[in-house]
């Protein structure tokens, strides 16, 4: 199934997507949790406001999509959602469910909890010794405790797309381009020609659809003489300064 809604009425999380650490990474899935659990259900992806979320959740495909007018962030949501009717009050309540776990209000706050305690004590304590000191003898604590492990060890896999004139640098910083992984040490950018939609995304993500190709991108004649030009001009510089200091 797919989910859209928009994220104007998300005042109480900060939904942007610009994730630099792990914990940032569970911190916006937990975001993501709460909404759920709140919401009175899906809008029309067609007419649906931007920006907004999209949680893809089928047995093949567990993504979430931040959609904005200039840029696309999407990674791994390791959880299944559907709606349920209330056998009692009848009305249609929705689910978060990893496994065995249907992640409720109190499983969610515990898990906040964990975050909290990880974020300030992570440089001196190790998640096991977090873990340990809470209430083990909690139901509700033991799920939030297997849970938090599991975010944890999940690939996010993490890819945004951006369309930045602002920061548009060249072949540096390409005007449409992929960021890949969002650790500092491990990201890089893929250049794109052109602007691409979400469709497209989706499709590059499928693996059961064609694949994409990588090219390098190929000089025009203008733009190598242009590069060679610099190049030998810093040469010629170099060169005159060492002479120069020679003579000294």
């Amino acid at each position: 199934m797919r989910y859209a809604h928009s994220l104007g009425s998300m005042s109480s999380a900060k939904m942007d997507g610009k994730l630099k650490k792990p914990l940032d990474y569970i911190n916006i899935v937990l975001q993501i949790i709460e909404h759920l659990l709140s919401w009175s259900g899906p809008e029309n992806e067609v007419s649906v406001k931007i920006p907004y979320l999209l949680i893809e959740s089928t047995k093949k495909i567990q993504r979430a999509y931040i959609i904005k007018s200039d840029q696309i962030v999407s990674f791994a949501f390791p959880f299944h959602v559907y709606d349920k009717v209330d056998g009692v009050t009848g009305q249609c309540e929705w689910h978060v469910r990893y496994k065995d776990i249907d992640v409720s209000t109190a499983i969610l706050s515990n898990s906040r909890g964990l975050y909290s305690d990880y974020e300030a004590y992570q440089d001196k304590k190790s998640y096991r010794e977090i873990a340990s000191a809470q209430n083990l003898s909690d139901t509700d604590m033991l799920k939030a405790i297997r849970m938090f492990e599991m975010l944890m060890i999940t690939e996010p896999a993490y890819i945004r797309y951006d369309y930045d004139p602002k920061g548009a640098k060249g072949l540096k910083h390409p005007l449409c381009h992929f960021d890949c992984n969002f650790i500092n040490e491990h990201h890089y950018k893929i250049g794109l020609h052109n602007r691409i939609n979400l469709a497209q995304i989706e499709d590059m993500l499928d693996k059961d659809t064609n694949s994409w190709f990588i090219v390098k991108y190929k000089e025009s004649v203008q733009e190598k003489k242009k590069r060679l030009k610099i190049r030998f001009a810093k040469n010629k510089k170099s060169k005159d300064t060492r002479k120069h200091k020679k003579r000294k």
